[in-house]
């Protein structure tokens, strides 16, 4: 079922469709960073809300690792399947140490990867996915070129020294962006802690905090001329990165009454990390204003299904949907979306995924979110179905079915050894048949010819009969 409707501009205000938040403005002036390079996105649209030598290439450091975990969890289906690490180069200067013979499941790995930012993990997820450093790398450069990144170009996948291993702070934020779309990811990178208990091979116990101290840290930091904490609970990932040509660097991101940001940071200091990438975050949240284009909690709808003990099933998007203009200014173009259900099969759970709505800006496709059910939609016939009567006739029913089956299937055999029986015995009786008459043709040797001829002569001579006499009483 397809349901098309406009949200134009005029109409949403008019009725309240569009939800408007301004948030309260510290100061509208851009922030000023330590960092040299920094850019601001916004998640959901992708748009640019500040940017300090966005588009200059440096170097990304660690965070590359962000791209590396996103894509060994695309390309790895099942993240509990168990690596046995190999020969593997001692590699600095932040390592897990790994001994050959270990083993862990891919899940624990990229947990290490994303919290202790381990180099030597990064070398063994990138050769378990593509087989070889080199191979994975033209993978990770294929996967950023498709997703808009036009100044990048990776050469190893935990971002350590090398002059072809570059970005820029907008494509960074790009990556990051499309790394949080995957759930699993977003639970890796904001995981506070992992322990991983002794091996055979190593016999101590590995203890990982999140780099992030955004998410960990209980020290502060002075920022807008106070001390404040640095840990900011509105922060729920990705990575950090140094190396002495990078400088610190920091990919984020944080919510705030729905609405999402992407905060990429780069070539600050130790001082100056954490207050960068805090005011570059405050900024977009203070100086942007918010407009749900859809809310989830008014665009509920039903819809009737036959032969269901609730008649109806009651569905809705499973998110908001929200776009950020700068402030005091008015959203732009003419949104519209699209539902569609998919063939609804009993039974439905309440926040089973049901359809798909598409929304769209002028035309264009902007994002797609699921339409999941509002509550349970039963059978009218399901209480009979799971009844016990209905298992026992139903197991009765299989196995009636399948005895007249077995004996379909013998009638059918019976009836082709008959055939083949009646088949073989007329063929034996053709043979029969065709050696009595042959024997009659059998050609006739010389010399039975021969003796034939005399018979036949002895045969035809003279046949002389003695008669007794009259007397004798013979004629």
């Amino acid at each position: 079922m397809k349901k098309i409707f406009s949200l134009l501009l005029a109409a949403i205000i008019s009725v309240s469709s569009v939800l408007y938040t301004r948030f309260p403005s510290y100061a509208a002036s851009r922030p000023s960073l330590v960092a040299k390079y920094a850019v601001l996105l916004d998640y959901e649209t992708g748009k640019v809300l500040y940017q300090k030598n966005g588009n200059v290439k440096m170097y990304p450091a660690s965070t590359t690792k962000a791209w590396t975990a996103y894509l060994v969890i695309k390309h790895v289906k099942n993240l509990d399947e168990t690596v046995t690490i190999g020969d593997l180069p001692y590699i600095e200067p932040t390592s897990m140490f790994l001994q050959k013979g270990e083993s862990f499941t891919v899940r624990e790995l990229l947990l290490a990867l994303m919290l202790h930012s381990c180099n030597d993990v990064a070398y063994v997820l990138a050769e378990y996915v593509s087989g070889s450093i080199e191979e994975f790398a033209k993978l990770m450069n294929e996967e950023a070129e498709a997703i808009g990144c036009t100044n990048t170009h990776f050469n190893n996948p935990n971002g350590l020294p090398d002059t072809n291993h570059y970005s820029t702070a907008k494509d960074m934020a790009l990556i990051a962006r499309q790394a949080m779309t995957d759930s699993t990811f977003r639970e890796i990178v904001s995981t506070e802690s992992v322990t991983f208990e002794p091996t055979a091979q190593y016999p101590q116990k590995r203890v990982y905090t999140n780099s992030n101290q955004f998410l960990t840290s209980n020290g502060y930091m002075t920022y807008r001329g106070k001390k404040v904490p640095i840990k900011y609970d509105i922060v729920d990932g990705i990575k950090t990165g140094f190396t002495n040509a990078a400088g610190k660097c920091l990919l984020s991101t944080a919510i705030k009454d729905k609405q999402r940001v992407i905060a990429a940071v780069f070539n600050s200091t130790n001082e100056g990390i954490y207050p960068d990438s805090r005011a570059i975050i405050d900024y977009g949240f203070e100086n942007y204003d918010s407009y749900t284009i859809v809310d989830k909690d008014e665009f509920v709808e039903s819809k009737r299904k036959l032969f269901t003990k609730q008649k109806e099933l009651v569905y809705q998007p499973e998110q908001n949907y929200t776009v950020l203009v700068s402030e005091g200014a008015p959203l732009d173009g003419e949104y519209t979306a699209e539902k569609e259900l998919d063939n609804i099969d009993l039974p439905v759970k309440k926040g089973d995924v049901v359809g798909k709505m598409s929304v769209y800006k002028d035309g264009k496709l902007i994002k797609k979110i699921n339409l999941v059910a509002n509550n349970d939609l039963d059978s009218i016939f399901s209480f009979f179905t799971e009844s016990s009567l209905f298992k026992i006739l139903s197991a009765i029913l299989k196995t009636v079915i399948a005895i007249i089956a077995i004996l379909i299937i013998l009638l059918i055999l019976r009836k082709f050894y008959i055939r083949k029986k009646r088949r073989n015995r007329r063929k034996s009786s053709e043979r029969e048949s065709r050696k009595i008459h042959g024997k009659s043709q059998t050609p006739i040797s010389k010399e039975k010819r021969k003796k034939t001829k005399k018979s036949i002569k002895r045969d035809t001579g003279k046949v002389v009969v003695k008669r007794k006499s009259k007397n004798n009483k013979t004629d």
